[in-house]
């Protein structure tokens, strides 16, 4: 991979993006974000990027977008047009001569069991048929947003809610990310899906009892069932509803090792996670 190679990066203002972003900076690599937000790209970023201000349902903006650009991470939130906008975007990537394209999919279990799961794997599937290079990158439940309410109840002296009795196999944002950038900067694409957990798989009791230990107070389980994360709403929580299924059921309680063959480390833990923002340690 030559160091002049230019990276696009779609979704660089949302969570993962957010922390991807800043670590292909941090290393040197030139960065272009397609955002319908400059301002806030431009907040987040400055000059360290390109902002490109674009969007995937107006085909017409892409290709001044993709100009000169080698590889992209492809990216986006959960919507009712995720298939056809992912899409759009790989047909005009391919136009424009790109050729490694790293897709941020959905979980492994949301395939078959929820909308936006089946509409990840049709731009898998589409990007198998493009002669593209590529991997699909799916995580498991992304630690920092499904536990974002228990640290604070936990914070806060309350007993955590549980949604369900399942174990899940939480994995951290920051493991995401750096397995997208391995694959953005390798020489050669990993066979995939690349399906990534955390080390442990984890009931709410078990979360209660990790919390216990960590700040050396009992922390208890409530009856009552947690509510959508706030500012879910319409298909969205339509799809997070879905997961909640599926996850009651057993289906994140898997685990892998992709993270450890991957990069050559650990996955870090949902301990390492709740001590971080306790202060603890």
């Amino acid at each position: 991979m030559a160091a002049s190679e230019l990276f696009l990066i779609t979704g660089a203002t949302g969570k993962l993006g957010r922390v991807l972003t800043p670590k292909l900076i941090a290393g040197g690599h030139r960065v272009r974000v397609l955002t319908r937000r400059p301002e806030t790209a431009r907040e987040l970023y400055g000059d360290k990027v390109q902002i490109a201000e674009g969007d995937f349902s107006v085909p017409a903006s892409l290709p001044a977008v993709l100009e000169g650009v080698s590889r992209v991470l492809l990216l986006s939130p959960i919507s009712e047009r995720l298939a056809e906008d992912q899409i759009a975007l790989v047909d005009a990537a391919k136009a424009a001569g790109v050729t490694w394209i790293v897709k941020i999919s959905g979980s492994d279990w949301t395939v078959g069991t929820s909308f936006s799961g089946d509409a990840h794997k049709r731009v898998e599937d589409h990007l198998a048929q493009s002669g593209l290079d590529y991997v699909a990158v799916r995580p498991n439940a992304w630690l920092q947003v499904s536990l974002a309410a228990v640290a604070g109840q936990i914070k806060r002296g309350e007993a955590i809610a549980a949604r369900h009795g399942a174990r899940v196999g939480y994995v951290d944002i920051r493991d995401i990310a750096d397995v997208a950038i391995s694959q953005l900067l390798a020489p050669k694409v990993a066979a995939g899906p690349l399906v990534i957990t955390g080390p442990d798989s984890l009931s709410i009791p078990d979360i209660a009892g990790l919390a216990t230990r960590i700040t050396g107070k009992p922390v208890g389980v409530s009856s009552a069932v947690a509510g959508l994360p706030p500012g879910v709403e319409g298909f969205e929580a339509q799809v997070v509803k879905q997961f909640f299924v599926v996850i009651a059921q057993g289906g994140a309680a898997g685990l892998t090792d992709t993270v450890e063959r991957v990069l050559g480390r650990k996955p870090r833990s949902v301990e390492a996670y709740l001590a971080e923002e306790l202060g603890v340690g």
